[in-house]
């Protein structure tokens, strides 16, 4: 008994994802887990379930709407994670990732879906290919899985990233999985080439999300992945809801596995790095995002776990990195708690040119909104910002952030679906927010039209906001679970200008990740940082996009590239996406279409 006691209470330090609660059979007994604590804000005072409704922070939405234009493009993709099989195994609940690449450098953005998998019989896994969709002037995607040689099948596959890893001016794309990774280089001629078993990438585990940075600051790109849990047919136990019903078993039934670090040798292979991580820290990594955080010019690593600490990975500038979550208070949620985090990203909520830390989180949890103090401190402001207030019934996934009103505020889209079959008082379809920034650091949730994507309840998980048809708006580009994926097209009313600029680097990494651009005109700065990874499971572009409202007008473009060398730009057409190359030595390079 004092085994299966000891058993019990390492599962118990561990949120469940389960509404109540959750039964565990293991060797036939059964064990009583709880999922929300005495007093946790998961229940209202009549005990019963709160529902996705309006809340106190809602308002009708005037400036910014989204149609879906994906049977328009001619989009087909669906991610599918077994589940017919009615296996119940933990691979079905993490579900899918979207990148987004140039392939062919013709200047539109290409996409690619990883595939998913199959479950034919317990012990069996079969990996199914992604799709890779070339853009055509932003009026229609045609699927070239089988021209671009991207049909390859190795993993149950969920993730996927793209950056120019060899430097040679074309994009490269990975892959992550259960099982391993696939990196794919691209050879110029339309093409990608497996190279994955020459590549020195020893990921094996269960590899969910990953981030390419220049942590080292040799101008060549590395690699952050992050590894989750130990589940494997072998360790699978049978797991039920408070209802009695077997459903898919929570993360606290299993162990993390450990973060893995790669330094880029400059012609697509890595030497492992993994020992220069903190050794005391340890995680179930799901979302992944890399960037100069405290902006020292050395690209910090923010891991988004699930039920345990979130990890903030100080990056020292001696090619070691000392986790640092707990004391920026980063780590934890405005009560002092792990939350079940997804995705993640960076923005500059209230303009203070500082980045802040952005999290999406499991049901009974609020959002989470880190903000930057300096000095890698944050403070949480989930509730002054309006966070909390609306509710904790979203399990929420993927997201992006940026100025999608082209207004000067950075807003917020995020993506929801549970990974129960059958959740307590819930659904597994959920309806997607968008959180308008109204400029005075509150984040208010935008009302659409039933009809439209985002009054419609989806199987979300990941999201990027990408330029589709190069109009200068940002749009949005969802990946579903057993659904259609989705691309959004932005049909802002808002008359703003905008500048989109994309950074080509020299001495830097060419993506030059790692960078900093503010944006100055007479009524104030903006910042935004290029980071690898992001959202969840997902790469959106490297460039950047600012709206700047009619009658501000441009002063200056500050560049810091990753070696922390600075430019200084002080004309920039508006309504143009701006080509910017890293000085070599002095002087810059400008050109725009």
């Amino acid at each position: 008994m004092s085994t299966i006691s000891n058993s019990l209470n390492r599962l118990l330090r561990h949120r469940s994802k389960y509404v109540g609660g959750v039964l565990l059979l293991f060797a036939g007994s059964a064990f009583a887990l709880l999922g929300c604590r005495p007093g946790d804000p998961a229940q209202n005072k009549s005990g019963a379930p709160e529902k996705q409704s309006a809340s106190p922070n809602t308002a009708p939405s005037s400036d910014i709407s989204f149609e879906d234009v994906t049977a328009k493009l001619g989009v087909n993709h669906v991610y599918d994670n077994g589940e017919q099989s009615n296996l119940y195994a933990y691979l079905e609940s993490v579900g899918s990732g979207v990148a987004t690449l140039d392939m062919d450098l013709d200047g539109w953005p290409d996409l690619f879906f990883p595939g998913g998998g199959k479950l034919p019989a317990l012990g069996q896994i079969q990996g199914l290919p992604g799709s890779a969709w070339r853009n055509q002037l932003g009026k229609r995607f045609i699927n070239v899985t089988e021209e671009a040689k991207l049909g390859i099948i190795k993993h149950y596959t969920m993730g996927s990233q793209a950056a120019d890893v060899n430097n040679d001016g074309f994009p490269d794309l990975l892959v992550t999985g259960y099982g391993g990774v696939l990196l794919m280089m691209n050879q110029g001629d339309g093409t990608f080439a497996d190279s994955t078993s020459d590549s020195g990438l020893d990921a094996s585990l269960w590899c969910t999300s990953a981030a390419f940075a220049d942590f080292n600051r040799d101008g060549i790109l590395d690699l952050f992945i992050a590894q989750y849990i130990d589940w494997s047919w072998e360790n699978n136990p049978d797991c039920k809801s408070t209802a009695g019903v077997r459903d898919i078993c929570p993360p606290a039934a299993f162990k993390g596995q450990p973060d893995r670090l790669y330094f880029g040798n400059g012609d697509g292979t890595f030497r492992d790095a993994s020992d220069r991580l903190d050794t005391k820290a340890f995680g179930k990594g799901l979302g992944v995002l890399a960037g100069d955080f405290d902006q020292d010019s050395w690209v910090d690593i923010y891991v988004a776990n699930d039920t345990t600490n979130n990890l903030y990975y100080h990056n020292l500038g001696d090619e070691r990195f000392e986790e640092v979550g707990v004391s920026s208070g980063s780590a934890l949620d405005e009560r002092g708690l792990p939350t079940g985090s997804m995705g993640v990203s960076t923005l500059d909520y209230d303009r203070d040119l500082k980045p802040d830390i952005w999290v999406c989180n499991y049901e009974h949890e609020s959002f989470a909104l880190y903000k930057n103090e300096g000095n890698s401190i944050y403070r949480g402001v989930s509730s002054s910002s309006g966070l909390t207030a609306l509710g904790t019934m979203f399990v929420a996934f993927g997201t992006a952030t940026g100025d999608f009103d082209s207004d000067g505020d950075e807003d917020i889209a995020v993506t929801n679906g549970h990974v129960l079959r059958q959740p307590p008082g819930n659904s597994v379809e959920q309806l997607p927010l968008f959180l308008s920034n109204n400029g005075k650091g509150k984040l208010i949730r935008q009302e659409f039209s039933p009809e439209s994507y985002f009054g419609k309840k989806w199987r979300g998980r990941g999201m990027i906001a990408v330029d589709i048809d190069c109009d200068g708006d940002l749009d949005l580009v969802v990946s579903h679970v057993n659904q259609p994926s989705a691309i959004l097209e932005n049909n802002r009313t808002t008359d703003s200008d905008w500048y989109q600029l994309e950074l080509k680097g020299t001495r830097s990494n060419r993506d030059a990740i790692g960078s900093q651009v503010v944006l100055s005109t007479d009524k104030g700065k903006r910042l935004r940082l290029i980071c690898g990874g992001g959202s969840y499971l997902s790469q959106g572009p490297y460039s950047v996009h600012f709206g700047v409202p009619k009658g501000e007008k441009l002063e200056a473009c500050e560049i810091t590239w990753p070696d922390g060398e600075r430019q200084r730009i002080e004309s920039l057409a508006p309504r143009q996406k701006h080509t910017i190359i890293e000085p070599s030595l002095v002087g810059a390079s400008v050109s725009s279409r």
